[in-house]
Parts: structure tokens; sequence; C-alpha cells
């Protein structure tokens, strides 16, 4: 495969030159490994190499520490990362920009560390931060990837509410990057990175409620708990969908920008637009909304809405209208209640899990329907009761989103990896404690030795995973395909905030019915030396975290979320104006020293013109090499 020479330039252009390799040449005259051109090391050493021999590589000296940065070498690894998760890459990602070079090795190195300490029998969290938000966070969501959160905030007084986009990822330190002033709190926030209107970028749904008429001066309906119902005045509910354009935050989040310098100020000051913009926005008068879902559909956006017992709504995000789906019921059951919404647009199927209740028992259902194109009360096309019960002793249900990376001309083997499964979580009480469900997508192969996905058929491709008491205290799980991260409370901790007491790792023993396929292995190209851990005997770890975070959960939790692919857990503590960040994934970050490092090799290629010289020790190892790549 050949190197992406216009990012090696940009990274070491004394070096390509030959100026770099003949230092080293004096000075280890017998190395004839150093006196190889640079194409060589780049097209046809690294392809060879394990990423434990890059690094160890990389501390040979100076040189080869800068040559290892290349980004094209850590692109390859990420293609050949076969048994690891997929890795999710927001739609503009490109490992050839030379302001975000670094992040493919971060990706490769953190997804490596992750999946070590995930199955270790102590798992721990490797690094912690915490940064300041000036405001109080009560609900949000972090993107795939990790490098962006989205957080609804509120001032100390209770009476601004925003939703705040903030960059994690950034050598300046998290910050705030835009903001919406939203009037109260919202919550139940859904994100994804999506293109509406033939723009990427990162759709964000949310719900907000608020009085009617005003209501009594003296109540804040912000201050309640969203989980109930409430009944102190009439109110409604209202669905909003914001958009922001990804080429407007990497603009505004340039990893070379110092926030406050007049540099920062001015990219501020030009932007006419403000970055959130208003997509939809939909109102609920009689009832709560229960669930929303975004989905992509052919290209579009979709919203799925839940706000009574048996209706599912969908709305074409950007356009007028809906489209209802009406659950059939069931005589045999008093409730029917939707306790949980998956669309899945490429086997043009909707999941529903629905808690069935009757007098001496109750049913955990989970139906697959037909993406409807109209108005209609549809049966399901297959159905399996997952477990049968006392009454009224289901409390939440969560369902893993497994989102299928964008095709990428720069990764076009992302899209060749197999299908995750549909890990769906149910918290129970009576007793507490949490029932693991998993749907695997079904298919077929052909000639060619691809694999062909088909609609899912529940009976015939699930699996019951785990079934975990934790009595006497309640679980609280974050969702995942392949790992899940939950954490107990106390049962009869009934605030909106409660403390934690334990946090756990889970890992899917991945039970199948069937054989499941995987990306098939390309054994001439190594990735790592070692063998992948094997998978413990025990599913659930508790997490080691460092005592100030611990007593600081202690207190409350306000809002939590994860990210699968680089266990990043990102918790708001009751009371705190900040959001701690825990990685259970090691990473290193770009180094000041190697910046410098890069200055100082730009400043030498200007004054030196070494760029446009074709003298130097490399020009006759590949005749005509210079005029390939560079004429």
């Amino acid at each position: 495969m050949p190197s992406f020479f216009p990012s090696v330039a940009r990274l070491l252009p004394s070096f390509i030159t030959g100026n770099g390799l003949k230092e080293y040449s004096k000075r280890y005259p017998s190395c004839f490994f150093l006196r190889l051109p640079l194409l060589i090391y780049l097209d046809y050493v690294f392809p060879c190499l394990a990423v434990e021999d890059v690094i160890c590589l990389r501390r040979v000296n100076k040189a080869f520490y800068l040559i290892t940065h290349e980004p094209s070498i850590w692109r390859r690894f990420l293609s050949r990362m076969n048994h690891h998760p997929v890795i999710y890459l927001r739609p503009t990602f490109d490992y050839t920009n030379a302001d975000t070079y670094y992040e493919a090795e971060q990706i490769v190195t953190r997804t490596i560390s992750l999946d070590d300490n995930w199955r270790d029998s102590n798992p721990k969290v490797i690094s912690r931060m915490l940064f300041e938000t000036h405001y109080e966070v009560l609900d949000m969501s972090l993107l795939p990837g990790g490098k962006y959160l989205i957080a609804s905030v509120k001032d100390k007084g209770s009476y601004r509410y925003y939703l705040t986009l903030y960059i994690l990822d950034h050598p300046s330190g998290p910050r705030a990057i835009c903001r919406v002033h939203t009037l109260a709190k919202v919550f139940r926030i859904q994100t994804r990175y999506m293109k509406i209107n033939g723009e990427f970028g990162i759709a964000i749904s949310c719900v907000r409620r608020r009085f009617n008429n005003g209501g009594p001066l003296n109540l804040n309906l912000s201050e309640f708990s969203h989980d109930h119902k409430i009944d102190v005045y009439p109110y409604f509910s209202e669905v909003l969908v914001y958009f922001i354009s990804l080429p407007t935050l990497e603009y505004l989040g340039d990893p070379n920008l110092t926030w406050g310098s007049p540099e920062h100020k001015r990219r501020l000051e030009e932007q006419t637009k403000a970055p959130f913009r208003l997509c939809n926005q939909f109102e609920v008068k009689e009832n709560d909304v229960q669930h929303v879902a975004m989905f992509d559909s052919g290209g579009e956006a979709w919203l799925a809405v839940v706000t009574r017992d048996n209706y599912i709504s969908f709305l074409h995000v950007g356009q007028p209208g809906m489209i209802v789906l009406k659950c059939p019921e069931h005589a045999a059951f008093q409730l029917q209640p939707i306790r949980a919404v998956l669309p899945l647009p490429k086997q043009k199927q909707i999941l529903v899990v629905r808690q069935c209740i009757a007098v001496d028992h109750e049913e955990w259902v989970v139906e697959l329907y037909n993406f409807p194109t109209q108005h209609a009360t549809m049966a399901p096309t297959h159905y399996v009761i997952v477990k049968s019960t006392i009454p009224k002793s289901l409390l939440k249900v969560h369902i893993s989103d497994p989102q299928v990376p964008y095709h990428s001309e720069k990764f076009p083997k992302l899209l060749d990896e197999p299908l995750p499964p549909v890990s769906i979580y149910f918290e129970s009480c009576q007793p507490y404690g949490l029932v693991h469900f998993c749907l695997w997508p079904m298919y077929q192969r052909v000639e060619d030795g691809k694999v062909n996905y088909i609609p899912r058929t529940a009976k015939k491709t699930y699996a019951i995973q785990t079934c975990h008491i934790c009595e006497p205290q309640a679980a609280h799980v974050l969702p995942g395909g392949y790992r899940a991260i939950y954490y107990t409370t106390s049962h009869d901790d009934r605030r909106a905030t409660p403390s934690m007491i334990k946090l756990r790792r889970y890992l899917s023993p991945e039970i199948q019915r069937v054989a499941y396929p995987l990306r098939p292995e390309d054994n001439s190209l190594a990735f790592l030396r070692k063998k992948r851990p094997v998978h413990p005997t025990g599913l659930y770890g508790t997490v080691e975290i460092p005592l100030e975070d611990s007593n600081a959960f202690s207190k409350g939790i306000n809002a939590i979320t994860w990210d699968e692919t680089l266990g990043r857990i990102c918790i708001a503590v009751e009371g705190e104006l900040g959001v701690r960040i825990l990685d259970m994934g090691r990473t290193v970050e770009p180094d000041s020293r190697f910046a410098a490092w890069r200055k100082k090799t730009d400043q030498e290629m200007f004054e030196q013109d070494c760029w446009h010289s074709k003298d130097c020790i490399h020009s006759e190892s590949i005749p005509g090499w210079f005029d390939h790549w560079l004429g």
C-alpha cells in the first residue's frame, strides 16, 4: 500500500530529503538499517511489524521516534484489528490531516489497553480527570470516539438552562465549544453522527417540559424528576432536534488553537450563524415522552418517539408529518406498555420491548416489526418471551445501539466487520438484579466468501447471556454490544440522584446458537506479539476507583454516560460544577517536545531549501522516486 506522502512531508521534511538519516549514518556507520530510504520503511518494513515492535523501535533514537508517528502506520493497524470491538470513527475523520495525525495512534493504543484491562480479573481506572463546566450538569451523552460530549446544564440559581457541547480531547484541555439556551431543563439526550441536508454533523434529540400558560411562579418544573408524572399543574412536553455541523466544530476545536488566544477569538467572531440549528420541534400535550431513538434510514435522519403505551411515532427530521405505528393489544393482559424501542434500518425492522402485565404474572416480550410506510396497526413478524415473573417487577430496559460506520475511502475495511449484536438489559426488582438478553444478526454466505445479512428473526438468533442478582442493591446499567458498565445503589435510595456504591464492569460471554462470522485473518501481517487475554471466568468485576472519586460519587449521581469502544466514563456529581472523566484505556497525549521538533525541522527545510533538492542519500536507492512522489 503506498504511503500518504503529504502527511510524511508535513511531519519529517528534513528526514525525507536525507538530512536526518545522514547524521545518524555518521554516528553509526555499520548500521545499514538506518541507510534505507524512507519509502522502504513505510511501505515494506512497518507493515510487517507488530504494535510492540513499532513502540520498541521508537525508543532507539530521535529519527525513529519521529518516523513512528507517521499516521499511515497506525492506519494499517486500524484495518488489522480483527478481534476487537468495532471502532466507530466520526465521518470526517482524516488520519492524513496534519492537525489530527495523532488520533489514529491514540485509538489503536487505547483500544488494546482497554481490552487488556477489561479482561483482567481486577479492572481499574487508568487515568482520571476533573474538568470544570461552571454549571451543574443534569444530563449528558458521549458521542462514539469519546471526543465530544453533549450536556444539559444549569446555573447555580436554577434560572438559566443550556445545551452545551464540550470537546474533551484537546491539547489545551476540555472546553465548551458552543451552547444554546433551552429555557428549561432538557433530558433524554440522544446523540449520533448523521448526515442532514447533505452535510455531516452531530444530531441531538432531547425532551423538555413546560407549564401551560406560564404556570405558578413559586414552582420550577425543571427541578422535578423527569422520570415521573407531575400533577401540580398542567404541563406539556416537547421533543427538540438540533444539528451541529462537523466542519464547524473541527474549525472551532482546532488542536493548534490556544483557548482565549486572538486567533481563537477571531474564529468565534467570524461565525455568522449559531452552531446549534433547530431542525424539529414536536409538542406532546397529554402524555409524557417515554422513549426517544434516532436512526439513519437510507441516508436520512429519522426519530422514533413513544408517548403512549402502544404507539410509536416516526418523524422525518427536517420534514413535516409523521408515521404512527400501533402495536396490537392482547386481551390476556391489563397493561402492555412499551419499555424500549430500537430501529434497525439495515433490516428495515423495529425492535420493541414490552412489559405485558396480567393479574398474577407479567411477561417481558421482545418483538420485531416491519418498518411502516404509513399509519398502521401491525402485528409483530417475530417475538420471544424473555421471562415470565411476578407482576410489576421490571424497572427499566436498556438497548445497545449498534452504529454502523459510514462508508469511507480511507477506511474501506471497516464496513467488512460483522454486525454487532443487539444487547438488551433488563433492570428488575423482586429480587433486584440484571438480565442480559442478546439478539444476534442472521446471515448467509455467498460464493465470493462475503457475508450477506438478512432481517433478524427473534426465535432463531436470541440467547440469554446472564442473570445477575445484586440484592439488596439496585443495578443501573450503561449498555453496550460487547461490554457494559453498571453501578449499584441502595434499593431504598429514592432520590433522583442516588449515591453510587460500586462501579462494575460486565463482559458478555457471547453465547450464540449458531457460529458467528468473523473477519478473515491476514496471517502475513502481524498485529500484536502476544495473544489476546483469555475470557475471564468472572464476568462481573468491581472497578478500582480512586478514593477521592469514590467519596464524591457517594454524594449522588446527576448524570452518567460512557463510550464502549474506548472505555471512557463521564460522571456528573450532585452539587459539583464539573464532570469527572474516568478512562479505562491508556493513551499518551501529544508531547510538546515533539511539536517543537516538528517546528524546528520545518524551519530548517525552509531555510536550506532542501525540500526542492534532489541531492540526498535516498535519490540513488530508488531511481525516479523524487519525480514520482514529489514531482
